[in-house]
């Protein structure tokens, strides 16, 4: 269900969220003032204040916390995406210190795990799932790097040396990328941050102004605005869904710069 959300058009999901939070707590605000008198909430404003202002720096600190814990989760995953094409490159350029047999071997699957990271990895990320079929490329490209016997100067010692390294990055950062599309704020923090909003906005209703318009007017920004924020945790809790996922960037511009380079140098 979270995936269907995340995938509508962010402005039609913000006018959504909007819409159904503004006139949920508006009719909610309506029912209360037909029961109740306003002028008995007011006798209450002094303790409630005081209570409403306690409440608020309660929920103001957790929801600072979650968003700046969900934010650097998202940007992580943006490096590590980052990270894993650089290295994918290195590796590429690196082969050509290879043995010669090994290096067009190297540079074909290189060039096909980075298709298959596009392509196919991308659209399963967004549903917090793994790609079984760049996995085994990347098993592949190992196996040529251990199937290398012989190598016949120093060079290619360095450079061997230098790939399976770069090769063990490219491992863990793969790792790190998929583990941060399935890793997702647990359900008790967001039972905690609903909690926490709805007791908000049900305790903004409980203050009585002369004006049921200005009231309404302020309830709708106040309920509005927690809604906003409870949609930006949940978008920055899936970095790769949504318009505002990460995209492949990192991957097509390497993989165009590998092809382009390989046309220039045969």
């Amino acid at each position: 269900m979270i995936h269907s959300i995340l995938s509508l058009n962010t402005f039609w999901l913000f006018v959504i969220v909007l819409v159904l939070s503004a006139g949920l707590s508006l009719l909610a605000l309506t029912i209360i003032r037909k029961k109740i008198g306003w002028e008995i909430f007011r006798e209450n404003h002094e303790v409630g204040g005081f209570l409403f202002n306690a409440l608020g720096l309660i929920y103001a600190v957790l929801i600072a916390f979650v968003v700046f814990a969900t934010w650097d989760e998202y940007d992580s995953a943006l490096e590590y995406c980052d990270k894993e094409a650089i290295m994918l490159q290195d590796i590429f350029l690196n082969s050509e210190g290879l043995p010669e047999e090994s290096e067009k071997q190297i540079k074909q699957k290189v060039l096909e795990y980075l298709e298959g990271v596009i392509n196919e990895d991308w659209p399963l990320l967004a549903v917090d799932q793994s790609n079984p079929k760049t996995k085994e490329k990347l098993i592949e490209i190992w196996q040529l790097y251990m199937s290398i016997d012989t190598l016949r100067s120093e060079k290619e010692k360095i450079y061997f040396q230098e790939s399976i390294s770069k090769l063990n990055d490219v491992t863990d950062y793969r790792r790190m990328r998929i583990l941060s599309s399935q890793s997702h704020i647990p359900v008790i923090i967001w039972t905690v941050i609903i909690f926490g909003a709805l007791t908000s906005v049900g305790f903004s209703l409980f203050f009585g102004t002369k004006s049921l318009k200005i009231q309404s007017i302020m309830t709708a920004l106040f309920v509005m605005t927690n809604a906003i924020v409870l949609l930006l945790i949940l978008d920055l809790d899936h970095p790769f869904a949504g318009d505002t996922r990460i995209m492949p960037e990192p991957f097509e511009y390497v993989l165009e710069f590998l092809k382009n380079y390989s046309r220039n140098h045969p």
